[in-house]
């Protein structure tokens, strides 16, 4: 009878622990489960997020700064590339440049500006007298000048003092008449 006691004792126990265990499974373990499947689907998301502002910020370092680069470069395209063709503004800072390299400019003939490809351009003959090194420099000198110029072509001769006497001709451009 005392076999049947503790064996009826341990049935019930370890009923009780099935129970309990059953219990806890479905009160404590699956609520806790569900939970964190929310709080990692939370975290992803959020990794997700951060990950997208990251990457806004490395393509927009700084809204001043690259504010700042789109003002420097639509400065350049209207130095580069004025509105209006002002050729006068342009023979006149050339006169000056030849005076500057040594040049003798003897004469100048533009051309009547034209519009082709959406852009206006006008070619510009220079009629120049001076040595190589003065050319060179008058050449370097118009390159620096920040408008865009085109040299189309170059001829002449050299006499045997080595002076250039020839014709310099160029485009010059701009987005409208």
């Amino acid at each position: 009878m005392k076999r049947r006691k503790e064996q009826t004792a341990f049935c019930l126990m370890a009923l009780v622990s099935i129970l309990l265990g059953l219990a806890f499974y479905t009160f404590v373990y699956l609520p806790q489960r569900a939970e964190l499947r929310e709080k990692e689907s939370a975290a992803s998301e959020l990794r997700r997020e951060i990950e997208q502002v990251a990457a806004f910020q490395r393509s927009h370092p700084k809204p001043k700064v690259e504010a700042e680069a789109i003002f420097a470069r639509e400065t350049l395209l209207e130095t580069m590339l004025p509105r209006r063709m002002d050729a006068g503004g342009f023979l006149a800072e050339t006169e000056r440049r030849a005076k500057e390299a040594g040049l003798d400019l003897r004469g100048v003939s533009p051309e009547t500006p034209v519009l082709s490809d959406g852009f206006a351009r006008q070619r510009v003959t220079l009629s120049v007298r001076g040595d190589y090194f003065a050319l060179l420099d008058f050449i370097f000198a118009l390159e620096q000048q920040g408008r865009f110029v085109k040299i189309d072509a170059l001829s002449g001769d050299v006499n045997d003092a080595g002076v250039f006497s020839g014709t310099l001709a160029l485009w010059i451009y701009a987005r409208e008449l």
